[in-house]
């Protein structure tokens, strides 16, 4: 308890001065961004205050830090946060002795996190809170579109500045820790946000077949034959071709909407398929 306890007196900055660091990531992570150094200038611009603080007494070194500070950088911005928070950890304990060391986890940790952070938070927690608010809008409730603002708040306000007060204190002690854990929450995480996507596509896209007729035959396509196989399978055709072309022969999503229902519109017309 006595060694906890000196390790917390032994700390430079405060959770306040770690919130309003974290508040800056978020406010000014995107400037100046270029396909040069991506989230550099941000990133600069977040550790200022710490390396005016650290080095408030070497002019040398704090400009050094600076220049150290501005590489090349471009990570999940949440996750990010944890990235800052161990720099600032590496910087206090060993000065400038430690700027390679603080460089050294920067290059190597924002490639794994980023790949971990767009899955947990781009492609599960977006995808559940945006579906819920869809879901619950269309019945005509806004409860889902209150949980989608919660969470919008809650991520820059409350998530981020946990992350960055996690990195600092635990360091660089927080790689081998993290690396199990994150392994086992990404792939839990990509299941989950599967199957939303799943129930999604199969309540939300709607895609019928019409009738064929011929000489007096008359035969329901999607009553008589897909209902009994697979009652969802034109939305899941649908969902397959969209996510076959898109990002491929230039096609972006707006453009791929437009052709879905320029195509729904024609085959809907020739009666191939129906409401």
């Amino acid at each position: 308890m006595m060694n906890k306890q000196k390790t917390n007196l032994t700390k430079k900055f405060t959770n306040k001065e770690l919130y309003r660091i974290t508040w800056r990531w978020s406010t000014f992570l995107a400037t100046i961004w270029n396909y040069e150094k991506m989230e550099a200038a941000g990133y600069l611009i977040t550790m200022a205050p710490v390396l005016d603080k650290l080095y408030k007494d070497d002019e040398q070194a704090r400009l050094h830090a600076y220049e150290v500070e501005s590489q090349f950088f471009n990570c999940e911005t949440n996750l990010a946060a944890i990235i800052f928070g161990m720099d600032i950890a590496i910087q206090e304990e060993f000065g400038e002795d430690g700027l390679e060391m603080a460089q050294a986890v920067k290059t190597s940790l924002m490639g794994p996190f980023s790949g971990i952070g767009d899955t947990l938070f781009s492609s599960v927690f977006d995808v559940i809170f945006g579906s819920i608010a869809v879901s619950t809008g269309l019945q005509g409730n806004f409860i889902g579109l209150l949980l989608w603002f919660a969470w919008i708040v809650f991520v820059p306000f409350v998530l981020r500045p946990w992350f960055c007060r996690l990195g600092y204190r635990e360091g660089t002690k927080l790689t081998e820790s993290l690396n199990q854990s994150l392994a086992e929450l990404t792939k839990c995480g990509s299941i989950l946000g599967l199957t939303v996507i799943g129930a999604m596509i199969a309540t939300m896209v709607s895609v019928k077949f019409g009738t064929i007729s011929f000489d007096g035959f008359e035969f329901n396509v999607q009553a008589q034959l897909f209902d009994a196989i697979l009652p969802n399978i034109g939305s899941a055709i649908v969902a397959f071709l969209c996510y076959q072309f898109l990002d491929k022969f230039g096609m972006k999503s707006a453009r791929l909407i437009y052709i879905v229902i320029a195509i729904s519109l024609v085959l809907s017309y020739f009666g191939i398929l129906t409401v």
